[in-house]
């Protein structure tokens, strides 16, 4: 358990390191492989993405979802503005 939070808080100064343009291009790098893409697509499904919500968090759920999709679309904007 203390190696688990050593290795929560490392993660968390690497996060804190980072400005907002890196974490989003982090973010592309993972959600453009197909891997990614397919579990965007799976979290799009459990999140209530295509359907309504109910209840405050299933709502919460898409919000995840949505601010994930914000971070990419963030991210490829900033590259198609690069080439």
């Amino acid at each position: 358990m203390i190696e688990n939070l050593k290795n929560i808080n490392d993660r968390n100064m690497k996060l804190d390191k980072m400005s907002e343009s890196d974490i989003e291009a982090m973010y592309l790098r993972v959600f453009q492989s197909e891997d990614g893409e397919i579990v965007m697509q799976d979290l799009a499904n459990r999140a209530y993405v295509f359907e309504p919500t109910e209840n405050e968090k299933q709502e919460g759920m898409r919000a995840l979802w949505l601010s994930i999709q914000s971070r990419l679309q963030s991210a490829v904007a900033v590259k198609q503005k690069e080439e």
